[in-house]
């Protein structure tokens, strides 16, 4: 588009009334308290329900795809996995934080650990 030309111009009258009309038409819009999350259920990790909907989940997979812990490569990369001597790296930067998840056996479920850049260069 070529600057301050026409097609610049009628383009900004085009959004102007686009973004009009959109805002006319939010009263339409469900709000946040509208809606809902049908797998809500789920979060709760040790309940019933969610306990059996992960079973029956599981067992179709395993029907489909075997037992993977009967497959070489599966006890290979777990020993990786669970390793204590696996190398913590860096999954997120935040504010000048440093963020990593960790998983062991005092963390089975997993944990975010912060650090500063400093702190981690540190050796253990």
């Amino acid at each position: 588009w070529p600057a301050g030309g026409r097609a610049l111009a009628g383009g900004r009258r085009a959004m102007l009334h686009s973004s009009a009309a959109a805002a006319s038409n939010n009263a339409n819009l469900p709000t946040v308290g509208d809606l809902t999350d049908p797998r809500e259920w789920l979060e709760d990790v040790e309940g019933d329900a969610p306990l059996a909907w992960v079973r029956e989940r599981n067992a179709h997979a395993l029907q489909a795809i075997g037992e993977p812990s009967e497959k070489p490569l599966y006890s290979r990369l777990l020993r990786i996995l669970d390793s204590s001597e696996k190398i913590p790296y860096i999954g997120r930067v935040l504010n000048g934080l440093y963020y990593n998840f960790w998983e062991d056996e005092t963390h089975v479920r997993g944990i975010w650990r912060r650090c500063t850049l400093d702190e981690y260069r540190k050796p253990e």
